[in-house]
């Protein structure tokens, strides 16, 4: 297999990986485990590693750095991040403690003003 083949090919399995999960983070569907994106960015890395070590041309060149490079940042973010849930989480379901914000107006909003009504909060964080 050419070298610029496998810079192709691991820039493609980055691309795909990451088009995935935005598209899981843009659903909301953050999945359980990220254990088939880590894979993916590991293969993506070897074989910009390996095409890096051939000659694969300067188009070649350049896909297979920016899969190396692009798949090492995505396994150092997972690396560091300890996205565990503590003891104290908040389930579906449960009571949300009170407390207080700025809305979109700069007013002060207080979660007391929501009882006895349905609400749905929704709380973002970034899954690297």
């Amino acid at each position: 297999m050419s070298d610029f083949l496998l810079a192709f090919l691991a820039g493609g399995v980055l691309l795909a990986s990451v088009a995935m999960w935005a598209r899981s983070i843009k659903r909301v569907e953050i999945p359980d485990s990220r254990s088939p994106f880590v894979i993916a960015w590991f293969i993506a890395f070897s074989l910009g590693v390996i095409a890096l070590l051939g000659d694969p041309g300067w188009l070649g060149g350049l896909l297979a750095a920016m899969a190396t490079f692009g798949s090492t940042f995505l396994l150092f973010t997972v690396a560091i991040s300890k996205q565990k849930l503590g003891a104290e989480a908040i389930r579906v379901g449960d009571t949300i403690p009170g407390f207080s914000a700025l809305d979109e107006n700069d007013q002060t909003f207080d979660s007391q003003s929501l009882a006895g009504h349905p609400v749905l909060i929704k709380f973002f964080r970034a899954h690297w």
